[in-house]
């Protein structure tokens, strides 16, 4: 679908294209992003495979986050307060047999989405990104691989899974510490996942990492562009296969900090990586020795 109102301030290109699923205008010409946040104010309708009719209301929306979407509640405090003695005895009742009927999975992820929910918001991460750890748990839980396993790191390593599918860049530490499981039982958690489940995951880029502690240490914009010209040029020479992304990330803002002649400590970058200053000096030491780089003398 085009239209002819705006013109691309990239280009000049008039020729846009909407994608209505992400609410985007883009320009046909550059790929420019217009607009991002446009929004479908049509009626929800959807077809109904069983009377065949066209138009019936869609509904909410699915949100993998509830364990069950279509639960029923018969009745509520206020509302049996206001019943006569029997009435109010045998709705109890009913009301008892009702949560009986739930089943052992519901239970299982009443409790594991309360605790995404706390292991997300400490780690600070999207709701689509707590969506699809639910999805993958769900998933998980569904095929019967929470038996006899622990549900909180079962949501730790989806949550981990969530972020690499999405490319935020969280380390599998960081993970562990918000939801307080040992890093190696974290470990075996996600590899069951990505096998069972047959999930795909790319290694992080030390790009992602990169913006990160930049942030963090705030460098300026001419020491964070040759921080991240290092990187591509060490990936181009396919160095960075096996490599620690984060580690990778804290090296070349070192060494773009000498380039650049901005006073940044080995102390303050491996701080904000979260690795020991000997494992910066040493990647260093390799990263200096792969581009042939001529540095000033190295700071403490």
């Amino acid at each position: 679908m085009s239209t002819q109102t705006d013109k691309c301030p990239e280009c000049g290109y008039h020729d846009f294209f909407i994608n209505k699923r992400r609410g985007e205008v883009i320009c046909r010409k550059c790929s420019c992003v217009l607009d991002d946040s446009l929004v479908d104010f049509g009626r929800d309708w959807v077809a109904d495979e069983d009377s065949g009719e066209s138009k019936s209301r869609a509904g909410a929306p699915f949100d993998p986050r509830i364990a069950n979407n279509l639960i029923t509640e018969i009745g509520n405090t206020s509302d049996l307060s206001k019943l006569d003695k029997s009435t109010k005895i045998l709705m109890n009742r009913i009301r008892k047999k009702n949560r009986w009927t739930s089943s052992s999975i519901e239970a299982n992820l009443n409790y594991a989405f309360s605790h995404l929910k706390t292991v997300s918001s400490h780690l600070n991460v999207t709701e689509s990104v707590e969506k699809e750890a639910a999805g993958i748990y769900r998933a998980a839980a569904e095929r019967g691989l929470t038996k006899a396993r622990a549900s909180d790191s079962l949501v730790a390593a989806a949550l981990f899974i969530a972020c690499k599918l999405f490319s935020i860049p969280k380390t599998m530490k960081e993970v562990s510490e918000a939801s307080k499981i040992d890093l190696k039982t974290l470990g075996k958690s996600y590899k069951l996942l990505l096998r069972e489940l047959k999930l795909k995951t790319m290694p992080t880029s030390p790009l992602d990492y990169l913006v990160k502690y930049a942030s963090t240490l705030g460098i300026s914009n001419k020491t964070q562009l040759e921080a991240g010209r290092l990187i591509k040029h060490y990936h181009a020479m396919g160095k960075t296969s096996g490599k620690n992304p984060t580690s990778l990330a804290a090296v070349s803002i070192y060494i773009a900090s000498l380039t650049t002649r901005e006073k940044i400590t080995q102390k303050r970058i491996s701080e904000a990586a979260g690795i020991t200053e000997t494992t910066l000096r040493n990647r260093c030491a390799e990263m200096v020795d792969v581009l042939k780089l001529r540095l000033p003398k190295k700071r403490r």
